[in-house]
C-alpha cells in the first residue's frame, strides 16, 4: 500500500499558488525596474565619494591559505526522550600548502529528557562551541566564520538563559571542555578570523549612503552596483543605532544562580558586544567575480585599516569562489555540506541504538526511545 500521494498538497492549493506566480513576477520586476533606472546613477555617485572602490588600489598579493569552519545540529524529538547530535568541522581552501594533516573536526551527542525548546538551544550552543574551538585554533592567516560575529553571540546568549540544572550543566561541561571563553574572545578579537554573512537583511548603507531610496538590502544593492574586483568603504558593524542595538540587545546581566564557567562565558560574550561599542568590528561588501554576489564581510579593525590584510582577504574570497553553480567560497560551501549532514548522522544513531536495545532484550523500550514521535514516510 502506498501513501506517496497523501504527502502531496491537494491539487487545488497547487493551483491557487501558482495562479499568484503572474502577480509575484509583477511585484518583483517592479522593484528591480525601480533599481534599474537609477543603477549608474547611484554607482557615479557612490564612486565620487569614494564608497566604492577597487582592488587595484590596494597592494598586490597572492592569496594566503585558507580554511572555513561550520557545524551543524540536530535533535530528535523522541516519545521517551531526545537525542542531540552537535558537530564541527574545518575545510582548507583550495590551492596552496595544508596546513591541516587532516580534517579538523568535534562532535557532542546526548540523550536528554524533554524541555522542549531549551533542548534545542542547548545542542545549538554546544554546536557554538565547537565551532569555536576550531575557529581558535586554526592556524590559516584567513579563516572564514560561516555567518556573522553575532551569530555566536546569540547562540551563547540564549543557553545562558536555560534554566533546567540538568542542561546548564551539560553546557558547563562544554564551555570548560571547549574553553568557550577563551574561543569566543579568539573570534572577536583575532584578525584573522574574518565572518563571511550568506543570507543578510541589513540596510545601513542603502539608508545612510542612498537616503533609503531603495527597499533592497545592503548585500542585494551590492550586488547590482559594484562591479568585479570592487569593495565598498569599510564601515562600524554599529553603523546605525538599529545595527548597534542589536548587539548591544545581547548583553547579559549577573547570571542567578551562576557557577564560574558559565560566568566566564557571559562576561565573553559581553566582551564581544563591547566590540561593536568601541567600533572594533567593520564590514564591507566584496564581488570577486562578474558573475558572482557581492559578499559582506565582517573584519577586525586591524584588517579594515591595514590594506596588505585587506587585499589578503579580497585574494583568498577571489581564489575561492570558481564557479556560478557554488555561490559561496569552496572551503565554506564544503565545510556547510559536511556540517549538515548531521541529520543523516542521527538517524544512524538513532537505528544503532534501536539494534542496540533489542540485541540487550530491551525491544519494548525502543517505542519510547529509538522512535520518534512524528509521523514518518514508509
Amino acid at each position: 500500500m502506498s501513501f506517496d500521494s497523501g504527502s502531496d498538497l491537494p491539487d487545488q492549493i497547487i493551483r491557487q499558488i501558482l495562479g499568484k506566480a503572474a502577480e509575484v513576477a509583477g511585484e518583483v520586476r517592479e522593484l528591480f525596474e525601480s533599481v534599474d533606472s537609477r543603477r549608474e546613477l547611484m554607482r557615479h555617485q557612490l564612486i565620487l565619494e569614494s564608497r566604492i572602490l577597487h582592488t587595484e588600489r590596494l597592494p598586490q598579493v597572492v592569496a594566503p591559505p585558507c580554511c572555513a569552519i561550520d557545524g551543524g545540529a540536530a535533535v530528535e524529538k523522541g516519545l521517551g526522550m531526545d537525542t542531540a547530535l552537535a558537530v564541527a568541522v574545518g575545510v582548507e581552501g583550495l590551492g596552496g600548502t595544508g596546513l591541516w594533516k587532516e580534517t579538523p573536526f568535534a562532535a557532542w551527542q546526548k540523550t536528554l529528557q524533554h524541555e522542549g525548546d531549551a533542548t534545542g538551544s542547548t545542542c545549538r550552543a554546544v554546536m557554538t562551541t565547537l565551532e569555536l574551538s576550531l575557529l581558535a585554533n586554526a592556524p590559516h592567516p584567513v579563516v572564514l566564520l560561516d555567518g556573522s560575529h553575532l551569530t555566536p553571540v546569540i547562540s551563547l546568549n540564549a543557553a545562558l538563559s536555560i534554566r533546567d540544572d540538568g542542561l546548564r550543566n551539560e553546557l558547563a561541561e562544554s564551555f570548560a571542555h571547549y574553553k568557550t571563553a577563551e574561543s569566543l574572545h579568539a573570534a572577536m578579537f583575532r584578525p584573522e578570523i574574518v565572518a563571511l554573512v550568506k543570507y543578510d537583511g541589513t540596510r545601513d548603507l542603502g539608508e545612510t549612503w542612498l537616503g533609503g531610496q531603495l527597499k533592497l538590502d545592503d548585500r542585494t544593492t551590492m550586488t547590482l552596483l559594484l562591479q568585479a574586483d570592487e569593495y565598498t568603504e569599510p564601515v562600524p558593524l554599529g553603523l546605525t543605532q538599529k545595527s548597534k542595538r542589536n548587539w548591544i540587545a545581547k548583553e547579559i546581566q549577573k547570571l542567578t544562580p551562576s557557577d564560574a564557567i558559565r560566568e566566564e562565558v557571559r562576561e565573553a560574550v559581553n566582551e564581544a558586544v563591547s566590540q561593536v561599542r568601541t567600533d572594533g568590528l567593520f564590514a564591507t561588501y566584496y564581488k570577486p567575480q562578474p558573475w558572482s554576489p557581492a559578499y559582506r564581510l565582517e573584519i577586525k579593525k586591524e584588517v579594515a585599516q591595514t590594506p596588505e590584510r585587506l587585499a589578503q582577504v579580497f585574494a583568498v574570497l577571489k581564489a575561492q569562489v570558481i564557479s556560478p553553480e557554488i555561490r559561496e567560497p569552496y572551503p565554506q560551501y564544503v565545510a556547510d555540506r559536511m556540517a549538515k549532514s548531521v541529520g543523516d548522522a542521527l538517524v544512524a544513531l538513532r537505528t544503532a541504538v534501536h539494534y542496540d536495545l533489542a540485541d540487550a532484550g530491551l525491544s519494548e523500550y525502543v517505542a519510547l526511545v529509538a522512535h520518534s514521535y512524528r509521523t514518518e514516510a514508509l
